[in-house]
C-alpha cells in the first residue's frame, strides 16, 4: 500500500501542479540589409555572450544554430515551463534551449532572417522514480527574449 501512496503522490506532484497550457512565440523574423556572413556573425556574437554554444554556422548560407543546456531555472531567464515552482518536475529538469538563425535572399541588397528558439526538456532524475519522463518537447518554450535580442543586435527593434 505504501507503494501505490508514493504514486499518487508523485502523479499529483507533475500533474495536478501543471499550469495551462502555453505556446512558444512565433519566430522573429526581419529583412536586413546585413549581408548572411554579417547576420550569422552578429547573432554568434549575441549567443555566445548569452551563454550559447555555437552548434553550426555557415557565413555563405546565412545560418547558424546554439544551443545552452543548464539544470533546474538555469535557462528561465529565456524559458517557461509548464510544471509549478518546486514541483518534482523542475527539480529534476535539464533544459536545452536551441536557436536557429536561417537568412534568405529575396533581392540584391536585403535579405530575410528568421530567428527560431525551440527547448528540450529531459528529466535524468526521474529516471528510478515511479513516473520516469525521458523527455518533452512541449514541457517548455521559449519566451522569445533571446530572439528578440539577437534581432536588436541586428539593428531590428521588434
Amino acid at each position: 500500500m505504501w507503494n501505490s501512496a508514493r504514486v499518487i503522490l508523485a502523479a499529483v506532484a507533475i500533474v495536478g501542479c501543471k499550469q495551462p497550457s502555453f505556446e512558444a512565440p512565433a519566430p522573429v523574423s526581419l529583412k536586413t540589409s546585413h549581408s548572411k556572413a554579417q547576420v550569422v556573425q552578429l547573432a554568434s556574437k549575441e549567443l555566445t555572450s548569452a551563454g550559447f554554444e555555437v552548434a553550426a554556422s555557415d557565413t555563405v548560407a546565412g545560418t547558424l544554430t546554439a544551443t545552452r543546456t543548464r539544470d533546474r531555472r538555469g535557462n528561465y531567464d529565456y524559458i517557461d515551463c509548464n510544471f509549478a515552482e518546486n514541483s518534482l518536475a523542475e527539480q529534476n529538469l535539464v533544459s536545452t534551449l536551441t536557436v536557429t538563425v536561417a537568412t534568405t535572399s529575396p533581392g540584391a541588397g536585403t535579405n530575410n532572417v528568421e530567428i527560431a528558439g525551440s527547448v528540450l526538456a529531459k528529466y535524468p532524475g526521474m529516471a528510478d522514480s515511479p513516473l520516469p519522463r525521458s523527455e518533452s518537447k512541449s514541457d517548455c518554450v521559449s519566451t522569445g527574449a533571446i530572439e528578440k535580442q539577437i534581432a536588436k543586435a541586428l539593428g531590428h527593434t521588434p
